[in-house]
């Protein structure tokens, strides 16, 4: 598939259809597999500055990611995922291009990810570094 970004319309909020294709995209994910459509709902609710990229052709979500931001000092980007047939087109390098870009998250001193080690160097491209020396990712589960 060649990436025709003109054919591509990005939006910042998701019909229920497309939302119940974020839950389907989600299932596809090591890292999102298991989410629940209430979840995704209160997710969509409370996220930040959403990118969705939309086929107009048939309203079908092929591209998503989220972030969260203070709008000074910290943006945390989440869940970028670009459906299956979608990879390899450039679409990836558009949806974090037009992350990278977003006036909301242009202007922080930080903004952040987590990934797997063999996305790395996709990230640095973007200028993400891995190497913060003394810092530790850490969570808490509930």
């Amino acid at each position: 598939m060649t990436l025709d970004k003109n054919r591509l319309e990005l939006r910042r909020d998701l019909t229920p259809v497309q939302v119940d294709q974020l839950v389907d995209l989600f299932q596809q994910e090591w890292w999102t597999k298991g989410r629940q459509k209430a979840d995704v709902e209160k997710l969509m609710r409370n996220a930040g500055p959403i990118f969705a990229f939309i086929d107009p052709l048939n309203e079908e979500l092929v591209a998503f990611a989220r972030a969260m931001t203070d709008g000074a000092y910290k943006a945390m980007i989440f869940d970028i995922i670009v459906k299956d047939i979608w990879r390899n087109t450039g679409l990836g390098r558009l949806l974090m291009a037009t992350v990278m870009t977003d006036p909301l998250l242009s202007q922080v001193k930080h903004r952040e990810l987590y990934c797997l080690e063999d996305m790395v160097p996709f990230y640095e491209k973007w200028g993400f570094t891995a190497d913060l020396p003394g810092l530790f990712f850490m969570r808490q589960s509930t």
